[in-house]
């Protein structure tokens, strides 16, 4: 393209493109962005917007699309969600003041890491990270732009780990330097859900050296460089509004890996589309979205601390005394807005007045949040926080009381704040009375009752006649035709014009001043953003403690009791989520966990359906919420601290792994096996399944053996393998437990009750009955199971089992026809219904009469 001439602006255009090839350009003409060549073709496309073709000074046009510049957030936003980089490209000059072309460079680039929009979900962190890899493992250093956050943490050197953990902490955007491991390269875009960016500058940046002050690890500093040289290089700016590196020892939480979270559906569900909620969604009462984004890291991140655990346990029964008290903290927690985002808008110099405003409106709440909380010790730390007062003071009646969304609409600040302001706006303001005087004489002059003054931004204040009356203007009155219209003409006078330039004069210069006050305003702010930061974690975290509070005190949970000896006793647990859901119709059953020190394995056996599933993962979610330091809904529970949960629940293939079912359950288990410490809980759901019964069987058998034996962990294990209730006969540390159904006429009744023992058989026959499949098939199979019960295989010729097809037809049928009887409400049918009904039953009635 170099080799063709084109016009001046349009080899700017790809001068701009040569320096950022990875992004798209939007380049700044008027009130438009505009795009040229392949980003043109691009972006009609991915927006569906008319590709339309620009002269550059060839002879074919160039491809060309564009956005309007009000609007173009929103065409960013989609493109950016797509896994597009732009390249905002801005006039850095007047137009009207320039000779030939105006000046126009990149002054930032939007990625999906960087991007800091309002219409983000407020409760959701998007994430940015960089990567060191050091031969024996990664160090990852992620990056929450709106808020500034950074953490860092270690991994294995495992494609897998690291896809995992990219999913777990929604990074949108990983930045690797050119040398980074080519097969992880290309299996990570092969995600395609997080972007690829290469970063070649690896000079540390002093700038950012407060950040990492107390660290001493050359990994961190690697990765941490990569990631600011990349912000800089991309946002064009030093970012001021980053909090101080946090290095996350996992060691120090209770480690829980990605499938075991999803697996609880602690964050998000198993099925995308879920309408019941995560444990997050349930706990979460906070006021505001702040509080929710920390919860959810509480949830992600249990203590294993129990000292720090009981100190949000006390919080949460001071509040729970104290009921006027908490209800006056979510009076005041209801008025604070999201601090973390409002303090990265101030520092980035996007922040609006609104955003001060709201800003202004939480500060004034916090000496009210601080004297609530003074009577609670486990936070009394905290009582001698910097509430900024001074700032508070400062900036909380200077504005006017609507304030524009945009510093360029001009009156912002009140009466009194600035002389000048003031001088300013009584000109514009004389101004305007000027006119409605010039309008008043005018028509007294010219006699013309209709005549008015008006205004548009490219004719300036002008006269408006209608043609009616044009005829009524004489020469004397100096009057200059401006404009056709076309029921009326414009025209202005040396006098009109003479006065506009003194009224948009002060107009404008009462705007600019404005802008420079509030620009004043952001620089002064920026000075407070440390102890806003730590203000904003305060607020957080009370708001946290009252969600929790909140949800202890409205569902009968009990405060948990942690002790040092290796027992758990659960009265009356309950599955919080599951309870909720079937509260309406009170079908939810509670149930019991009591393991001593030396019982350390429980096997759980009954039918498909019965509760097994759900009894495992309510016990985990309720070590989860203790450990976070929430009440549990139980009517008694006694726990150790745990260090560990390993999950296998479930059958379904990794697509991560592109292994099978049976590879990614022995992959799980081997993980646990190897991992897992005596202080650990374990949740293995049917191991062995996905193999051959007795290959199965025997590698179910040998893991609990090796638990029992060798880990020493408790471990809740379900099977259908009935044999293996035996081995509580042989070690002590095994016990059996069982879900007990009702069994009547070969129909059974599910109690979803947890008791002692283990079952009788598996109901499976029972089961498939529930599920309506044909008599005959039900029959044999239960002939069948007779005969393996006593060691025969007993194949029959197929003609001795076929199906009556005409039969089952017949039988399913009438199912169908039982179905609609019952479903039929004979007060409130029509005759006409009742006609179609019964000519419905007589087509079903018909149909078993033919022939198959």
């Amino acid at each position: 393209m170099k080799e063709k001439k084109y016009t001046p602006m349009i080899n700017h255009y790809l001068e701009m493109k040569e320096k950022n090839p990875d992004a798209i350009i939007f380049y700044r003409l008027g009130d438009f962005y505009e795009m040229f060549f392949e980003d043109a073709k691009l972006v009609s496309y991915e927006l569906d917007i008319v590709l339309t073709g620009r002269n550059g000074g060839t002879d074919e046009k160039i491809p060309m699309c564009g956005v309007p510049h009000h609007a173009a957030n929103t065409y960013i936003q989609k493109l950016i969600q797509r896994g597009y980089k732009i390249a905002i490209v801005e006039q850095l000059e007047d137009a009207s003041a320039s000779k030939g072309l105006v000046k126009r460079d990149v002054i930032k680039i939007i990625t999906p890491g960087t991007i800091m929009d309002d219409s983000i979900d407020e409760k959701t962190s998007i994430y940015i990270a960089s990567c060191h890899d050091y031969q024996f493992g990664l160090c990852v250093i992620s990056c929450d732009m709106m808020s500034g956050e950074l953490e860092c943490f270690f991994l294995e050197k495992n494609s897998i780990a690291l896809k995992k953990h990219i999913l777990d902490h929604n990074i949108k955007e990983f930045v690797i330097d050119k040398d980074f491991d080519e097969k992880f390269k290309e299996e990570l875009e092969a995600m395609s859900l997080v972007t690829i960016s290469i970063e070649e500058n690896k000079e540390f940046n002093q700038n950012y050296e407060t950040l990492i002050k107390t660290i001493d690890d050359y990994r961190i500093l690697q990765a941490f460089t990569l990631l600011t040289n990349y912000l800089d290089r991309t946002q064009k700016r030093i970012i001021t509004h980053l909090t101080p590196l946090q290095v996350i020892d996992e060691h120090k939480y209770l480690k829980m890996d990605f499938n075991t979270k999803l697996n609880l559906e602690l964050v998000s569900t198993i099925k995308a589309n879920a309408k019941h909620p995560t444990l997050w969604n349930y706990l979460d009462k906070c006021q505001s979205s702040m509080g929710s984004r920390m919860l959810k890291k509480w949830i992600q991140y249990p203590f294993i601390d129990k000292e720090k655990i009981e100190a949000r346990l006390n919080v949460i029964d001071f509040l729970n005394e104290n009921f006027l008290t908490k209800e006056e903290l979510k009076s005041h927690l209801k008025e604070i807005y999201d601090l973390e985002r409002l303090i990265a808008r101030v520092a980035y110099g996007s922040a609006n007045p609104r955003d001060i405003v709201r800003l202004t409106k939480t500060l004034e709440q916090v000496p009210y949040i601080k004297n609530i909380m003074k009577g609670c010790k486990s936070l009394s730390k905290y009582q001698e926080l910097d509430e900024c007062q001074e700032l508070y003071n400062n900036i909380c009646d200077i504005f006017v009381e609507e304030v524009p969304l945009s510093i360029k609409e001009g009156n912002i600040f009140k009466e009194g704040v600035h002389q000048e302001l003031d001088d300013l706006r009584i000109k514009a303001h004389s101004g305007k009375q000027w006119l409605l005087a010039f309008e008043q004489q005018e028509k007294e002059r010219t006699g013309i009752k209709s005549l008015k003054v008006g205004y548009n931004r490219v004719f300036g204040y002008f006269i408006e006649i209608t043609k009616a009356n044009t005829a009524m203007i004489k020469e004397e009155y100096g009057y200059i035709r401006k404009q056709t219209m076309t029921n009326a003409e414009r025209y202005i006078t040396e006098e009109l014009k003479k006065q506009e330039e003194e009224i948009l004069s002060a107009k404008e210069k009462s705007i600019a001043l404005e802008i420079s006050l509030f620009q004043n305003l952001l620089s002064y702010v920026r000075e407070y953003i440390t102890k806003l930061h730590d203000l904003a974690y305060y607020l957080s975290l009370v708001d946290c403690l009252y969600a929790l509070s909140e949800v202890s005190s409205n569902n009968g949970f009990v405060r948990p009791i942690f002790k040092d000896e290796y027992e758990i006793e659960i009265v009356e647990g309950r599955h919080p989520i599951l309870e909720t859901m079937l509260k309406a119709n009170k079908r939810y059953v509670s149930n019991n966990l009591y393991m001593n020190e030396k019982q350390n394995v429980m096997l759980i056996t009954g039918p498909n359906m019965g509760g097994k599933s759900t009894y495992m993962r309510q016990i985990a979610i309720l070590v989860v919420m203790a450990q976070i330091g929430c009440f549990v809904p139980a009517r008694k529970a006694v726990l150790p601290i745990f260090d560990q949960i390993f999950t296998r629940i479930g059958a379904s293939d990794d697509i991560m792994s592109n292994q099978s079912t049976f590879m990614v359950e022995m992959m799980e288990a081997n993980y646990a096996l190897q991992n897992a410490t005596n202080r650990s809980l374990v949740i293995f759901d049917e191991i062995g399944r996905g193999t051959a019964t007795y290959d199965g069987m025997s590698l179910a058998q040998a893991m609990i053996e090796y638990i029992a034996c060798n880990i020493h962990c408790k471990t809740l294990f379900s099977t259908h393998y009935h044999e293996l209730t035996q081995l509580a006969n042989h070690y002590s540390e095994i016990i059996n437990a069982h879900v007990d159904v009702e069994e009547k006429n070969d129909s059974i009744t599910f109690l979803y009750r947890m008791i002692e023992g283990k079952a009788d058989k598996s109901y499976g026959i029972n089961v498939a009955r529930l599920a309506q499949l044909p008599e005959v098939i039900l029959n044999r199979a239960e002939t069948i199971l007779s005969h393996l019960e006593e060691g025969v295989i007993d194949p029959v010729p197929i003609n001795d089992i076929s199906i009556d097809k005409r039969e089952d037809r017949m039988d399913s049928n009438m199912m169908k026809l039982k179905e609609k009887l019952v479903k039929i409400d004979t007060n409130k049918i029509t005759p006409l219904e009742a006609l179609m009904i019964i000519q419905e039953m007589k087509t079903l009635c018909d149909s078993d009469n033919k022939e198959v």
